[in-house]
């Protein structure tokens, strides 16, 4: 089963600087510091705080939605957080809602696919809590875009098809692994859609994966 993937540095022409799925081992570091957020827009249309998705019958994804964006960084971050929960609901439909194919494209679409089906082929799905949080702008560069976030996902199970936790949890659902940075490359579309191209991650014990535990 694939979990989460894994590399050395984000590295597209659209963003400045450095599930989803993945069967690899999460040896990602970071390279330096990211950059800073850029300036928000006088117009304020974030609505922070923290939201409770049911994506599936016992499973749940809870985003913290940050303050102070303008409408193109609501739009970025929202990108991010909605794919999220989408691939979890993916996950808890057994397959069935494809849905989270529409936000992702390239090597994004790719990992998200091979992560879901991951679940469907080993006939597994979810439950419990998978949180989303300290979700910000770190970069933005003409149409493309970085979008960093914490995840913590030491609340979910892996359960057969009948709902039933299995014995031998994996090593994502437990301290310290449960926790980690994600950044999302995004992109925005000739149709105006902010869609997710590639997605990193760090992984305990990199430093920023232990910024992230609360």
């Amino acid at each position: 089963m694939r979990w989460r993937t894994t590399a050395a540095v984000l590295a597209l022409g659209f963003v400045a600087s450095a599930c989803s799925g993945a069967g690899h081992e999460r040896g990602f570091t970071p390279a330096g510091a990211i950059a800073e957020q850029p300036s928000a827009g006088s117009q304020d249309v974030a609505a922070p705080g923290a939201e409770t998705i049911t994506v599936a019958p016992g499973l749940q994804v809870q985003i913290e939605w940050p303050s102070g964006l303008d409408a193109a960084h609501t739009a970025m971050v929202k990108a991010f957080g909605d794919n999220y929960a989408a691939q979890w609901r993916a996950v808890g439909s057994l397959g069935k809602d494809k849905s989270y194919l529409d936000g992702v494209e390239d090597t994004a679409s790719q990992d998200a696919y091979t992560w879901v089906r991951g679940f469907v082929a080993g006939k597994f799905s979810a439950r419990g809590l998978a949180k989303l949080y300290s979700l910000r702008v770190a970069s933005v560069t003409g149409r493309g875009a970085e979008v960093d976030a914490c995840v913590d996902e030491s609340g979910v199970r892996v359960t057969d098809s009948t709902g039933t936790p299995v014995a031998d949890q994996p090593a994502w659902t437990k301290p310290p692994k449960s926790t980690y940075f994600q950044v999302a490359a995004v992109r925005r579309g000739d149709d105006g859609t902010w869609r997710i191209k590639l997605y990193r991650h760090a992984a305990y014990p990199d430093e920023r994966a232990k910024e992230c535990v609360r």
